[in-house]
């Protein structure tokens, strides 16, 4: 028996106790048990162990709801004193709020257990290993690994508890102003693997000496690294993907879902649960489906669509989270080689970051942002030296279309790196990818 999951069960069922015939109560849990290490000049300069469980209390009655959260302290007697403090808190502050039109009664969806192991070493050990790794360069990083955990339980019986065990290792490399951003968090961990990412990332750095090539704006043939792709598809977490903003007028893909335009045969995004970045099931405990196909080989097959907005325009749910927002997409691989990448490139630009990406023109689909860190010119199949910052502007249709020339076959893994308030889950697995063109304005 996991020990959080049965003090979860005694602490629930104790406060279950408490309802009155009339009344419902889920009781959500993010949880985690977290390493923080932050290096600078490639050495330990902090080390932060953060240990929190909050819960979110959904009460229900008289066909309305509210929420409550406050955190736990694992001592059963002090938490259920509080639980029920809150609870008799919560009774007075509904009376003063209306029925909800889109009040959707809290079901039972069952029982489960899942939990992840990640075989890496212990937290020391990779605090050694990156020290040692780069002790030959100026490096700044962040390192957060731990348990997280989340449950989703209510006074109907229903009781799913999930967690999984990760990392990441998010750095940047400097020679003097110049910077080049590196990323591990590959499912097993390998040290061998974890060293050829620090030797890339070096040799990369060695690149930025080279003189400083100046780009004029326009179209350039492009290669993008798997984690400036990762910055790309953050727009689709943007609402993009979401049936309920679709049907409120917010809707950069309607082309796509309309059939005027289609993306290249070559790209396949798909919503895939079995990656085992976020629990198997959603806030409510309905469990996910393993995979959604979002577009599959350049047409439209589905936007996530959660139970309530399934209600609310007479659709079929694909049980997606409340907010609608990709949890664990995939990039589906393609066929080049990453050796063949420059020579592939022939002429153009080599990106290996990009930020300060938003929405330019969302109901066409048009992005925009900045190149960042270790972004190079290539000519003839040869590294030229390092560009200046430029600004992209272009359509997903354009970038995800007719422009998409090839996408690698290695994938990269990236987990979410927010830790606002606490340590989010989910992540995404994405290839790199050769653009034709890809547009730049200044």
């Amino acid at each position: 028996m996991h020990q959080l999951s049965d003090y979860l069960k005694k602490f629930t069922a104790d406060l279950f106790n408490e309802l009155k015939s009339d009344e419902t109560l889920g009781v959500n849990l993010h949880s985690e048990v977290s390493d923080f290490v932050r290096f600078n000049h490639s050495k330990v300069r902090q080390n932060t162990s953060v240990h929190q469980h909050e819960v979110t209390l959904t009460y229900q009655a008289q066909h309305k709801q509210y929420r409550a959260t406050f955190n736990l302290s694992l001592d059963l007697k002090a938490d259920l004193q509080f639980a029920r403090l809150k609870l008799a808190e919560i009774r007075q502050q509904i009376q003063r709020i209306d029925e909800s039109p889109k009040f959707t009664l809290l079901e039972n969806h069952g029982v489960s257990e899942v939990i992840k192991r990640n075989d890496r070493p212990a937290t020391s050990e990779l605090m050694s290993q990156i020290a040692d790794t780069f002790s030959d360069v100026d490096m700044v990083g962040f390192l957060s690994s731990g348990p997280l955990r989340q449950a989703s339980i209510n006074s109907k019986g229903q009781f799913h508890f999930f967690e999984t065990d990760n990392y990441f290792f998010d750095y940047s490399i400097y020679n003097g102003p110049r910077a080049v951003k590196g990323y591990y968090a590959e499912p097993t961990y390998s040290e061998n693997s974890f060293k050829s990412q620090a030797y890339k990332s070096k040799n990369t750095l060695s690149l930025l000496s080279k003189p400083i090539q100046e780009v004029k704006p326009g179209q350039h043939r492009a290669f993008l690294e798997p984690m400036a792709v990762a910055e790309l598809m953050g727009m689709f977490y943007w609402r993009a993907t979401s049936r309920n903003a679709y049907e409120q007028g917010f809707a950069p893909l309607k082309k796509l879902v309309t059939k005027e335009k289609s993306f290249s045969k070559k790209f396949s995004l798909v919503e895939n649960n079995t990656l085992g970045f976020d629990s198997h099931f959603n806030f409510y405990g309905e469990k996910v489906l393993d995979q959604v196909p979002i577009i599959e080989n350049g047409e439209y097959k589905n936007l996530l669509t959660s139970t309530a907005t399934a209600k609310e325009f007479n659709l079929t749910s694909n049980f997606a989270e409340p907010s609608e927002m990709l949890r664990s997409p995939e990039v589906r691989a393609g066929t080049l080689e990453e050796k063949d990448v420059l020579q592939k490139l022939d002429t153009g630009l080599y990106l290996s970051n990009l930020h300060y990406i938003n929405w330019s023109d969302p109901q066409a689909a048009r992005i925009t942002g900045m190149t960042r860190f270790a972004c190079l010119w290539v000519e003839n199949g040869e590294i030229r030296g390092p560009i200046q910052d430029l600004r992209f502007d272009d359509t997903l249709f354009n970038i995800w279309g007719d422009q998409l020339v090839d996408l690698t076959k290695n994938q990269q893994s990236f987990l979410s790196t927010s830790t606002y308030s606490r340590r989010d889950k989910g992540g995404m697995k994405v290839p790199g990818v050769l653009l034709n063109q890809f547009n730049f304005t200044l």
